[in-house]
């Protein structure tokens, strides 16, 4: 006979395997991380704060400065428009087919390597 799991069993069992998977991912992105030059991991985070900062200041200023009735569709309308251009320049730059792709780095560390071995 197989014993049943207790709720707390299968409780702690999941939260056991999304901590693994939480620290893979971590892994993975510190590996990332190291496989782009220094200053395009810096301007990337330059990028999301300043994405931050304009995502929350100019909706603010057009919720603040437009009358009652319609200041909430405004900040939304002016919010999404922001999200959708700082999508397409994220991707445009940092995305699977953008300029500085993870990808494109990782091609070159193989390459790189293949020709280290076949010198040696």
């Amino acid at each position: 006979m197989t014993s049943r799991k207790s709720r707390l069993d299968l409780h702690v069992e999941k939260t056991e395997n999304l901590a693994k998977y939480l620290l893979k991912k971590k892994k993975e992105n510190i590996q990332n991380s190291l496989v782009r030059p220094l200053y395009q991991e810096a301007l990337r985070s330059l990028f999301l704060v300043i994405v931050l900062l304009i995502d929350t200041l100019f909706p603010l200023e057009a919720y603040r400065s437009v009358v009652v009735p319609f200041n909430i569709v405004v900040a939304l309308i002016i919010l999404v428009v922001l999200l959708y251009i700082e999508i397409r320049l994220y991707n445009a730059f940092w995305g699977k087919k953008g300029r500085w792709s993870i990808e494109k780095y990782k091609k070159t560390i193989a390459t790189t390597t293949e020709e280290k071995t076949e010198v040696n």
